[in-house]
C-alpha cells in the first residue's frame, strides 16, 4: 500500500521511483513506451531544456497495481 499526502497531486520520477519500488530508469521506460505520465520542462539557466517526468495519483495507483518491484 502506497501511503501520500491528501494535498500532493503531482508526483516527481524520483518520488513515484521511491514510493512504487521500480528502478527511476525502469520507470522512465515505462513512461514513454506506456504513455504514463507527463514531461515538464523548465528551462535552466544557461538555456537548456531540462526535463522531468511527472506522475498524478492515477498513474502512481496504476503503477503500483501492475508493476512489480525491481
Amino acid at each position: 500500500m502506497i501511503k501520500v499526502k491528501a494535498s500532493q497531486k503531482i508526483f516527481t520520477d524520483t518520488e513515484t521511483a521511491t514510493l512504487t519500488g521500480i528502478g527511476l530508469e525502469h520507470l522512465r521506460h515505462l513512461a514513454r513506451t506506456r504513455h504514463i505520465g507527463f514531461i515538464a520542462r523548465a528551462a535552466e539557466a544557461v538555456g537548456k531544456q531540462a526535463e522531468q517526468w511527472l506522475f498524478t495519483r492515477s498513474d502512481l495507483m496504476v503503477l503500483a497495481m501492475l508493476y512489480h518491484h525491481c
